[in-house]
């Protein structure tokens, strides 16, 4: 089978290498057919060593399974928590999640949902119709605008492209401005005057998920006092540098977001086939890039340049060279 490795910075290639095998009762082998592209390995993609794998947002159907597995079956579709950077992998399966029928493989790929659902499950919703701002509107931050309506929060996002603040409220948030249009008064800064009949400027929920330093400033100046800033983007790259002192001065409440809790992300995954499927939760027809497996590093460069076209891109495992097309 063919394997994705990297050879340096910035260029990847397909070596031949020995199927895995079944070994456990337990275990599912997978025949992907694809892998999510994911900005939170672009830096390293960048930077890599010879050796280096890449892809964690895998899809595809099940080949094999073991004989104490009772979830899936030979033929159906899956995704979940295991490796992407080959043509098969092997894994237990309570990491494999059935795909229905009315839900494309594109629309499947469940490992970023699963970081969405742990993300907006430990933000502080409050109230119903309470206010909570989302800084970055790429394809995890519209997940996240989704999900919190869902939730019934009222949603202001941010962003310095105007074709992600569009994308913005397309995905549901009840307002969206470009950093530089937002209004004074939802930033809080200390010693500064009230807002929202009464109550002080800014949030008292904030997401983050511009994956830049830039992003990080805009939304702890936007944090109220004592309020709580949910880091949902995966920080690559260069340490940030941020103001220590307006985060302590507000006691801001800074919490990671991420899924290591590994039931939580399983949770995740389970809950958002059944989600969507049912059209309980609608993140579905998300523009999205899809290439072959050969043109990985084409697909990664590509990937800072894509906003405004598309929100999320797609390796497919075929021999065949194509020409990447967009789908919604």
């Amino acid at each position: 089978m063919k394997r994705l490795y990297s050879v340096g910075p910035c260029k990847t290639e397909l070596r031949e290498v020995e199927e895995p095998v079944i070994t456990n009762p337990d275990e599912v082998k997978v025949k992907l057919t694809g892998c999510g592209v994911c900005m939170s390995e672009h830096y390293d993609w960048e930077h890599a060593e010879r050796g280096r794998k890449f892809g964690h947002e895998p899809v595809g159907v099940v080949a094999e399974v073991g004989e104490k597995v009772t979830r899936v079956k030979v033929g159906d579709r899956v995704s979940g928590l295991f490796d992407g950077s080959a043509e098969y992998a092997v894994t237990k399966e309570s990491n494999v999640f059935k795909l229905a029928d009315n839900i494309t493989d594109e629309e499947g790929i469940l490992e970023p949902l699963a970081c969405l659902y742990s993300a907006v499950s430990k933000v502080r919703t409050g109230i119903v119709g309470d206010r909570i701002a989302v800084v970055g509107c790429g394809y995890m931050g519209c997940g996240a605008i989704s999900l919190l309506k869902k939730r019934g929060a009222y949603v202001v996002a941010v962003d310095i492209k105007p074709e992600s603040v569009a994308n913005a409220l397309k995905y549901g948030a009840d307002e969206a401005y470009l950093v530089k249009d937002l209004p004074a008064n939802y930033y809080y800064i200390p010693g500064d005057g009230l807002n929202f009949d009464g109550e002080p400027g800014g949030f008292a929920t904030v997401m983050e998920w511009g994956e830049t330093n830039e992003s990080l400033d805009v939304a702890i100046k936007m944090t109220r006092m004592c309020g709580q800033l949910a880091i949902g983007a995966y920080h690559t790259g260069p340490n940030r540098v941020v103001n220590m002192q307006m985060l302590n001065v507000k006691a801001i409440d800074m919490l990671s977001t991420h899924p290591r809790e590994r039931e939580m992300t399983r949770t995740g995954c389970k809950n958002a086939v059944r989600m969507m499927s049912a059209g309980e939760w609608v993140y579905k027809h998300v523009p999205t890039k899809v290439w072959p497996i050969s043109r990985f590093d084409e697909a990664h460069a590509e990937l800072p340049e894509k906003f405004g076209k598309y929100l999320k891109s797609v390796v497919k495992f075929t021999d065949e060279d194509f020409e990447p097309y967009i789908i919604d």
